[in-house]
């Protein structure tokens, strides 16, 4: 996957994740964690049909995902909030069943549209994790009214943690929930990659 086939994902993603609040207070945190897990779930879901079309040995996992897989059973959200796996399968111990286990992960995805202690306490998540691509989301900063100020800000301090995920590593920029409904139709969210240790944005 390209740099730009990586923005172009956010992009539907973000074009696609239900915007209506369905709250007179745009203060309500449980309105807040019903979008942002809108958000998560419209990502996974391009994540997912770029992906499972073609090989059914790799799943799309995240917490709303559908249960009941006639191959894999029900897995839901394991680990990040979003991960893209390859499954290889065994034998249960006593050789009756047919199991199956995680040989590869793909693509590792956490979305924190916190303040700065959550998202380094996020980020740190995907230090841990293996894939070779790792994606994390941020709350778009804004100054003086302005989008996309600020953004440089968030990625110098993210940069230390991020280092250690391995390259490419991808970091992009949505607004909190509670901005939603003020922003224009044209808004499109911001991405970036890290390579040789230098933020470059890839959003067109």
């Amino acid at each position: 996957m390209t740099d730009s086939d990586v923005n172009d994902m956010v992009v539907r993603a973000w074009k696609n994740t239900p915007k209506n609040t369905n709250s007179a207070d745009n203060r309500d945190k449980e309105v807040h964690k019903e979008s942002s897990a809108g958000w998560v779930d419209a990502l996974a879901k391009e994540l997912k049909y770029l992906y499972e079309k073609d090989d059914r040995n790799i799943r799309v996992l995240w917490k709303q995902c559908p249960r009941g897989d006639e191959a894999l059973g029900s897995w839901g959200e394991l680990l990040f909030d979003i991960a893209v796996c390859q499954f290889a399968k065994t034998t249960s111990y006593g050789k009756s069943e047919t199991l199956y286990y995680v040989n590869e992960c793909l693509w590792q995805v956490e979305s924190e549209l916190g303040g700065s202690r959550e998202i380094m306490r996020d980020l740190s998540k995907l230090v841990m994790g293996s894939s070779k691509m790792k994606l994390f989301v941020a709350k778009e900063p804004r100054k003086q009214e302005q989008w996309e100020e600020g953004q440089g800000d968030v990625l110098e301090m993210c940069k230390k943690a991020a280092v250690h995920c391995g390259e490419p590593f991808y970091f992009c920029f949505i607004p909190h929930p509670s901005e939603w409904e003020k922003i224009p139709n044209e808004y499109k969210p911001s991405a970036w990659v890290l390579r040789n240790r230098k933020w470059q944005p890839i959003s067109q």
